[in-house]
């Protein structure tokens, strides 16, 4: 102990005769000259960087952009939005293999330094200062992800530095494992891919946790240059930058060389890729145009959230597919017709089946050279009326599940490439005929019955907003010819126009409009006249499909929608959806309807339903608008309710023929058949408040014990005629041979009968 302090003394003794001397002053003075300098140089940059370096605030909140994933109804995904296409994870669920593959190459030395390797950026430097070539890389990972989260990725000896203080930075905030977590998900690796996740579902079909070392080596040979090293494009050149990485892990001793010789020798396997059929993408945009509205343009694009979606992928493929077709079918008829109108034949010289071939070209120069004079302020005097001038067809369908309102398939057009436009939401048309079914809804939700009688004949209807009294509506029928009179079923499945205005007007056209929004048809106006029950309204394809619900689903019609729910990227539900029901029409109300709309698929206006071999029990409605301008169909199953329109995005008339039977209807038999094929025959059940009576065909009673001719019909609970027939049909005067004919199926429940009331009574309604 005594050794030990004489030895400190002495060393003192030393110290002090040194301060002492000048000369040694001034020695130690020179040799702290360049530390100082040095530290002066460090102080000076930090100062001048510091301001441009990301704050403290922000290396705290890295938040990268994220896919936004839509899923199909089946739990797929079936869609993405992103602008960085990119699937975090963690870095518990990132294998050891990758993470070695990386490291191999591009920093064995990573858990050693504090953020930049001392000896390798010097010698970079030093490179760079005396050949005067680009600085090269030699960044640690923590420096290369400082390059991605913050910097450019020029190379100079400024950014140079700033990468090097703001990878300091990160060490300090980060922990190692942290920081790797954010390089393996933040490095882009080509094809729009960020992360070994994203990218080696996109090469090679599978999550990242399930690839072979050989393929980690190809995803972090890419790190050096994603585009050349690219194994879609460079085969080659990928399969030789593997090669090397594959040597850096054995060179590393993550690998042994019998495993390296193995794996040089494996080739590199890729994923097909699935074309994409461009299914659904109206679908998709609807719920994009939801989220960029609710959530904001960021969120959708960068937040990654998972949207739950509705879509059937099936079923909206093939009603892709079947639309495209039919819509192609009625562009042919509609170019040949129009080739006739306009004697195109005559005036190109060409055979009609030429003209039409090349229609498109031709009628391009029609238009500049005939129709360009055609300008006349008086349409009567054009030589060519809009009404033989050509309109580009075009179609779209809603699919809509009646029990939950989850619309399985959207079909917005023919081409999404061509137009955006999406014609079943956003498209305010006439709807025509199928608009009747709510003024018959109307009629059976007050009291009325399939078997009432109304007189389908010629009316003269004043116009009530003309001061003139002479001045009239005189309404006619599709058909042009009147029947007499009629049951209220088959006015409607004969979709007779007289019937459906008196009916109209009998039951009240403002009960009418009331009816009408709770329905549903809520964008536009609906005004209380006539011509209201011939569908002189705008809807969309959506608010009327939906409307249809109501018949299926008893009276209430279901709202429908598009999203289950959106979770969150940490698996937090932020949004769900659940049914929602509207109440409109009482049970035994709605089933009087669905039993006149099973007629219509039976021997109305789409038989061809039927007759197509779609036998499960379905009703539903026609329409075509003046002038054959907008073709409709609606229909329903127990299970699903379809709307298909077919027109010309700029109103204007297909010609004749062009009906809802012949351009819509088929679209919605071909996509039912294929969707029913494998579902039960669902039948829809009688309600309660749904009364069947026999009814003395010649005086509307009750059938007594001396009525041979009567008839089974449908009434609500309390509207049942209560008066017995006593057998005196002498004073009743004979129906028509029409009437007869109907009267004579009995015994059915839902069997076509006519007026409960009988000529007289139906006399006595208008």
């Amino acid at each position: 102990m005594n050794k030990v302090k004489a030895v400190l003394m002495n060393v003192l003794q030393i110290l002090k005769g040194w301060f002492t001397d000048k000369k040694v002053l001034i020695w130690l003075g020179i040799l702290a000259l360049p530390v100082i300098i040095a530290f002066v140089t460090v102080v000076a940059v930090y100062n001048h960087f510091a301001p441009e370096l990301p704050s403290l605030s922000q290396l705290e909140q890295i938040n990268p952009k994220l896919v936004t994933k839509i899923n199909d109804m089946n739990g797929e995904i079936a869609h993405e939005y992103f602008v960085e296409r990119r699937e975090w994870t963690p870095f518990d669920s990132i294998p050891e293999d990758a993470i070695h593959a990386v490291m191999a190459t591009e920093d064995r030395a990573f858990y050693d330094h504090w953020g930049m390797n001392v000896w390798a950026i010097p010698s970079a430097i030093l490179e760079s200062a005396t050949s005067g070539k680009k600085l090269r890389g030699a960044s640690t990972l923590t420096q290369q992800l400082t390059k991605l989260l913050f910097l450019t990725p020029e190379r100079t000896i400024s950014r140079k530095i700033k990468e090097m203080m703001t990878a300091i930075r990160i060490e300090q905030t980060y922990t190692k494992k942290e920081i790797l977590e954010f390089y393996m998900n933040e490095v882009y690796l080509s094809g729009g891919n960020y992360g070994f996740q994203a990218a080696g579902k996109f090469y090679f079909g599978r999550p990242l946790d399930s690839l072979t070392i050989p393929e980690y080596a190809v995803l972090a040979g890419m790190l050096q240059r994603p585009e050349a090293y690219r194994p879609d494009r460079h085969p080659k050149a990928a399969l030789e930058r593997r090669n090397t990485v594959l040597y850096a892990m054995r060179d590393a001793g993550y690998i042994n060389n019998d495993d390296y010789h193995k794996y040089i020798e494996t080739p590199i396997t890729l994923a097909k890729k699935e074309v994409n059929n461009d299914a659904g993408l109206y679908f998709y945009e609807e719920i994009r145009k939801y989220m960029e509205k609710k959530y904001g343009e960021n969120s959708l694009y960068a937040d990654g959230v998972t949207i739950n979606s509705t879509i059937d992928p099936a079923i909206q493929a093939y009603a892709d597919s079947v639309a495209r077709v039919q819509v192609e079918k009625v562009r042919r008829r509609v170019k040949y017709r129009t080739t006739r109108r306009l004697l195109l034949t005559k005036k190109y010289d060409m055979p009609e089946d030429s003209v039409v071939a090349h229609f498109d070209s031709i009628y391009a120069d029609f238009k500049k050279n005939y129709l360009a004079a055609d300008t006349a302020a008086d349409l009567t005097k054009r030589r060519y009326p809009d009404s033989i001038r050509y309109h580009h067809a075009e179609v779209a369908a809603i699919l809509i599940e009646n029990e939950t309102g989850a619309i399985r398939a959207m079909v917005g057009g023919s081409d999404w490439n061509a137009s955006r436009w999406n014609r079943a939401v956003q498209s305010l048309r006439q709807p025509g005929s199928s608009f009747k079914p709510i003024v018959y809804s109307t009629a059976m939700d007050n009291g009325a019955s399939p078997c009432d009688s109304v007189n389908d004949q010629p009316v003269s209807i004043p116009d009530p907003d003309d001061k003139n009294p002479n001045k009239v509506w005189r309404p006619a029928n599709f058909e042009h010819d009147f029947e007499g009179m009629m049951t209220l079923r088959r006015a409607l499945y004969r979709s007779k126009n007289l019937p459906a205005i008196l009916t109209g007007m009998k039951y009240g056209l403002n009960n009418v409009v009331n009816y009408a929004r709770k329905f549903g048809i809520v964008r536009a106006p609906l005004m209380a006249v006539p011509s209201l029950a011939l569908g002189s309204v705008g809807a969309t394809l959506m608010e009327m499909t939906s409307a249809y619900t109501v018949f299926p689903n008893g009276g209430n019609r279901i709202e429908p929608y598009m999203i289950e729910s959106i979770v969150d990227r940490n698996g937090e539900v932020i949004e769900r959806n659940s049914k929602v029901e509207h109440e409109v029409l009482r049970p035994a109300s709605a089933y009087l309807m669905v039993d006149i709309l099973k007629d219509v698929n039976i021997r109305g206006t789409a038989a061809r339903v039927y007759a197509n071999g779609f036998t499960h029990p379905s009703g539903g409605k026609t329409g075509t608008t003046n002038d054959y301008t907008d073709c409709w169909y609606i229909g329903f199953t127990k299970q699903y309710t379809m709307g298909v329109w077919v027109g010309s995005d700029n109103p204007g008339s297909l010609g004749a023929g062009h009906t809802g039977t012949e351009d819509a209807l088929p679209v919605w038999i071909a996509v039912m058949k294929e969707l029913h094929k494998d579902l039960p025959r669902k039948p829809f059940p009688v309600p309660s408040g749904v009364v069947s009576k026999g009814v003395c065909n010649h005086t509307g009673k009750a059938a007594g014990e001396f009525c041979s001719e009567k008839t089974v019909c449908l009434y609500t609970a309390g509207y049942a005629p209560t008066e017995t027939c006593d057998g005196n049909h002498f004073e009743v005067k004979t129906k028509s041979a029409d009437d007869a004919t109907l009267f004579s199926n009995k015994g059915a429940v839902s069997s076509p009968a006519t007026s409960a009331g009988g000529a007289k009574k139906a006399r006595k309604m208008f």
